[in-house]
């Protein structure tokens, strides 16, 4: 009898058993008033005994029975682990502790404490934050998402937060959204990077490198961050259509931004005063004759060519080295000059609404650091890139 023959007996006989099994267990059950306990623990035991036996002519002598299909173990599956691209929340507790003491000392203008805590912080900028204290109280609910920058020691950062204003007749915050670069220094503290904080990279007073820029462009591209954005960008607008009052102080805030803008010049740094050279003094050896002294130019006498350039370059206008203003007036009606993509949130790859043609009215409702401006068009209300309406 050859392997094939000998397995199908077996499945054979262990139909058979089953059967005989089946049978047995039916009758007991049938039965069982009028079978004592005894009895029925003896007939349970011939059951077993039985069901042994067989297992046991069915597989040759052995005690295992032969796997099939069903019985076969099965592959063992990979546990799933998170996407490397998505962000993770307050699970850096130095990370947070650094927003949170930031937001602290922005929110009170406490400029000593924000510049021993990062690097880069602009003249400008802290103008800004001066001008700022005059409207914000605190900031709360600080939310850190963070991802490790490929830079060792370095991190970025999403920070969402309520801002509450110095207001008594306003119930609620504004919710909103931030960016920081986080880094080591060579202590092995964690500073904040503000080469890269939204409001340089709004403003683009100070320059940045280019990799740092491509990271944070991947990073802030992405569905996770694109999504919370978009979150923030909702809850902002539910919050101003809620509550009247919180609407007019944005305004407020939004009118002093636009005024900080306009009148801002930086500080020119003082000089030095010079020191002249003291003359050394000579041996009557080393005595040089006198040369005469040229004479006096008659009045009519033309000034010499650098006399003419002196005067010229003390009359020309000193050149304006205010950094621009990245940013579209609220209110402004534009005239389109080129097709535009009116996207429903900040980002390339958001979904558009649609595309402007060439003519179309533009209304600008409002500018955001993040480089884009909130418009309506055609009746609809969209997000085209800020960069673009200045060229327009």
């Amino acid at each position: 009898m050859n392997f094939i023959d000998k397995k199908r007996e077996n499945r054979e006989l262990v139909s058979e058993n089953r059967v005989r099994i089946d049978k047995i267990t039916e009758f007991l059950k049938k039965n069982v008033k009028y079978v004592s306990k005894t009895a029925m623990v003896f007939a349970l035991a011939a059951v077993l005994m039985m069901t042994a036996a067989c297992n046991g002519n069915n597989s040759g002598g052995e005690q295992k029975q032969p796997k099939t299909e069903q019985q076969e173990t099965p592959v063992p599956t990979e546990e799933p682990t998170a996407e490397k691209d998505e962000y993770e929340v307050d699970v850096h507790p130095e990370v947070k502790e650094l927003i949170s003491t930031y937001y602290n000392s922005y929110a009170t203008g406490d400029i000593d404490k924000l510049e021993s805590i990062t690097q880069s912080l602009s003249d400008m900028e802290k103008s800004y934050i001066k001008m700022m204290d005059a409207y914000v109280d605190n900031y709360s609910d600080v939310t850190c998402y963070t991802k490790e920058s490929s830079e060792e020691g370095s991190f970025m950062v999403s920070a969402t937060f309520t801002m509450n204003m110095k207001f008594d007749d306003l119930e609620g915050g504004l919710p909103g959204m931030d960016f920081f670069y986080v880094r080591t220094n060579e202590g092995g503290s964690l500073y904040i990077d503000n080469l890269y904080s939204s409001f340089n990279r709004e403003m683009g007073e100070q320059e940045t490198a280019a990799e740092v820029d491509a990271l944070i462009a991947e990073f802030e591209g992405g569905e996770d961050v694109q999504k919370l954005r978009e979150e923030f960008q909702g809850r902002y607008n539910d919050a101003i259509a809620a509550d009247e009052n919180l609407k007019k102080m944005v305004e407020t805030v939004s009118a002093a931004i636009v005024q900080w803008k306009d009148t801002y010049t930086p500080e020119e740094p003082a000089e030095e005063p010079k020191e002249e050279p003291k003359e050394e003094p000579k041996d009557d050896a080393q005595a040089q004759p006198e040369e005469p002294a040229e004479p006096a130019p008659e009045e009519n006498q033309e000034p010499a060519p650098e006399e003419n350039q002196e005067q010229a370059s003390e009359e020309a206008p000193e050149e304006d080295t205010t950094p621009e203003i990245n940013y579209v007036p609220e209110g402004k009606v534009l005239t389109a000059n080129s097709s535009y993509n009116v996207r429903k949130s900040m980002g390339e790859s958001a979904e558009l609404v649609g595309t402007t043609a060439e003519g179309d009215s533009i209304k600008v409702i409002l500018s955001y650091a993040e480089g884009w401006t909130k418009v309506e068009w055609n009746g609809q209300t969209g997000y085209i890139r800020t960069d673009l309406l200045l060229n327009n």
